[in-house]
């Protein structure tokens, strides 16, 4: 969730002329209002994802000027898969793939990938990355290309890399992308209350709870860009942090500071906890967006900003995977059914039954098999043993009869 910090107006001469008013950098607002912007044309959300989930925490639509501003995909890699000069990454988030080719530029994990002269060559970055999952560890990258002319329809899971940055330190998945009307739909049985699909992935919004908060900015973040990099230094009093290349991060009344989910969560929410992790010996590392209030330094009003302690043990990415078969058998009582091919899938209270399936129950599908009729499962869910036999948790399942016998 966000925090929201307020500080107090303090001496225009040390904290700059804007970080004195209070501003509304973004106001909070319903899922209808969303629907009703999205019919008058396209936006450019971003979107952060629960850790190993496909439930969105945090969905903000941003102002117009983001549209032609590069879309981003941020995860942690499962797998990758490499040719003579092409690469396929799968990502955490839903199965993600990100395809990599030539005219890709590769980078390591040292500044903003948009600026950067170093690069890497495809087989040191595709050796990377398999010695990372080799060795346990699931490292995260951040994706980017130009947008398209007109938002990529929901179910197109196509995304090419134009720059493609190694991201260590950031275990939250991330997605920026330019959406239409057709993104976004209502659940009529929720919860929850909606889902909002990109890039193929169906993202769960859980607004009626808390768990999904959504958000629009104002006027006031008109022009914003993005930052990221590793804090070099905190000064508490001035409230800026300073990124190694010598950029000012300035914190003000109405910046929104990313919060903390959890024990395991690696987030730091205040200045002092990232000031006490730099005297540790610990690299912390920023994201974020603001307005740039001057440039020499370059100097930026936070928006939005997150602070993460790289090198910190993180818990294993969440496996996504792809089902789709015959139902051989059906265990109601354990609440499982076995696939055609001897995967064993798991429904729990978390799982969602697609309304387009004419099966809702697993007792349903138990009466149809019992009555000779075939039934079909389609869906995606969290890889919790490779087996054998295949274990998968389902989190959608779309199950229906077929006119065929089992």
């Amino acid at each position: 969730m966000f925090l929201a910090l307020l500080l107090a107006a303090c001496d225009q001469n040390s904290n700059g002329p804007r970080s004195a008013l209070p501003i509304q950098f973004s106001r909070q607002v319903t899922l209808p209002a969303v629907q009703s912007q999205l019919v008058t044309g396209p936006a450019r959300i971003e979107v952060s994802v629960v850790p190993g989930t496909l439930t969105a925490r945090r969905v903000v639509i941003e102002e117009s000027d983001q549209l032609t501003r590069p879309e981003r995909v941020r995860s942690r890699v499962t797998a990758i898969t490499a040719g003579t000069d092409t690469a396929t990454l799968t990502l955490e988030l839903g199965g993600l793939h990100v395809a990599v080719n030539g005219s890709t530029a590769l980078r390591p994990d040292d500044g903003d990938a948009e600026h950067q002269t170093s690069s890497m060559a495809l087989a040191d970055f595709v050796a990377r990355i398999q010695a990372d999952l080799a060795a346990g560890r699931s490292p995260a990258v951040r994706a980017s290309r130009q947008p398209p002319a007109q938002p990529q329809a929901p179910d197109d899971a196509s995304f090419l890399a134009a720059t493609l940055q190694l991201d260590e330190g950031n275990d939250h998945s991330l997605v920026q992308l330019n959406i239409a009307a057709a993104n976004l739909t209502t659940n009529a049985t929720p919860p929850p209350d909606a889902f909002l699909k990109l890039l193929g992935v169906s993202l769960e919004l859980r607004v009626s709870d808390g768990t999904t908060r959504l958000r629009t900015e104002t006027e006031a973040a008109e022009g914003a860009e993005e930052f990221h990099g590793s804090v070099k230094s905190v000064d508490q009093t001035a409230q800026t942090v300073t990124l190694m290349d010598g950029t000012i991060i300035r914190i003000v009344a109405g910046t929104e500071f990313d919060g903390r989910e959890g024990d395991e969560d690696d987030h730091l929410t205040t200045l002092a906890a990232v000031q006490d992790a730099l005297t540790a010996g610990k690299t912390v590392k920023t994201e974020g967006r603001g307005l740039v209030d001057s440039t020499n330094p370059l100097t930026i009003d936070a928006i939005r900003i997150e602070f993460e302690v790289e090198g910190e043990e993180l818990p294993p990415p969440a496996m996504m995977v792809e089902f789709r078969d015959t139902v051989a058998s059906v265990d109601v009582a354990g609440a499982t059914f076995t696939l055609g091919h001897g995967a064993v899938v798991t429904v729990t209270s978390q799982t969602r039954f697609d309304q387009d399936g004419n099966l809702h129950t697993l007792q349903a599908v138990a009466d149809s098999l019992a009555a000779h009729v075939r039934v079909e499962a389609e869906g995606v869910g969290t890889l919790t043993s490779a087996g054998p036999p295949l274990a998968v948790t389902a989190l959608f399942v779309e199950l229906k009869t077929t006119s065929a016998e089992p």
